[in-house]
C-alpha cells in the first residue's frame, strides 16, 4: 500500500494506492494515528486507486472515523470509490453511515457544510 498525503485548507488528503486489506490495514491505521496524534482530525481518503477492500479494511475505515468524530470532532470522508469497493460499502451498510462523495474537491467542501 502507498499512502501519500497532501493538505488543502487545514484537510488532509490521503491517496491510497493498492489494496487495504488485512496485510495493509496496520499501515494505514498506524498512519493516520501518527496524523492525529500531530493534531490533524479532519481527513478526506482518495479512493480511486483502490481497488478492494476486506473486512480488516473495513475496520480501520469505522474504527478511525469512529475516533476523529468521538474523541476529536473531526471527521473522515471518502472520495473516488471504485465500484468494487463501493459495492462493499453498500453491502456493508457504510454508504448510510460514512460520506462519500464524488471526487476530492467535493469531498473538502463536505467539511464546510
Amino acid at each position: 500500500m502507498k499512502i501519500t498525503e497532501q493538505i488543502t485548507d487545514n484537510i488532509t488528503i490521503i491517496n491510497l494506492d493498492g489494496r487495504l486489506d488485512a496485510h495493509t490495514c496496520e499501515s494505514v491505521e498506524a498512519f493516520f494515528r501518527e496524523k492525529m496524534e500531530n493534531g490533524q482530525y479532519k481527513f478526506v481518503m482518495n479512493m480511486e486507486n483502490v481497488e478492494f477492500i476486506d473486512s480488516a479494511g473495513l475496520r480501520v475505515v469505522l474504527v478511525v472515523a469512529r475516533d476523529l468524530r468521538n474523541k476529536h470532532k473531526g471527521d473522515l470522508h471518502f472520495a473516488l470509490l471504485q465500484p468494487a469497493v463501493s459495492r462493499v460499502f453498500e453491502i456493508s451498510g457504510l454508504n448510510n453511515v460514512l460520506y462519500i462523495y464524488n471526487n476530492s474537491e467535493n469531498a473538502v467542501q463536505g467539511f464546510s457544510s
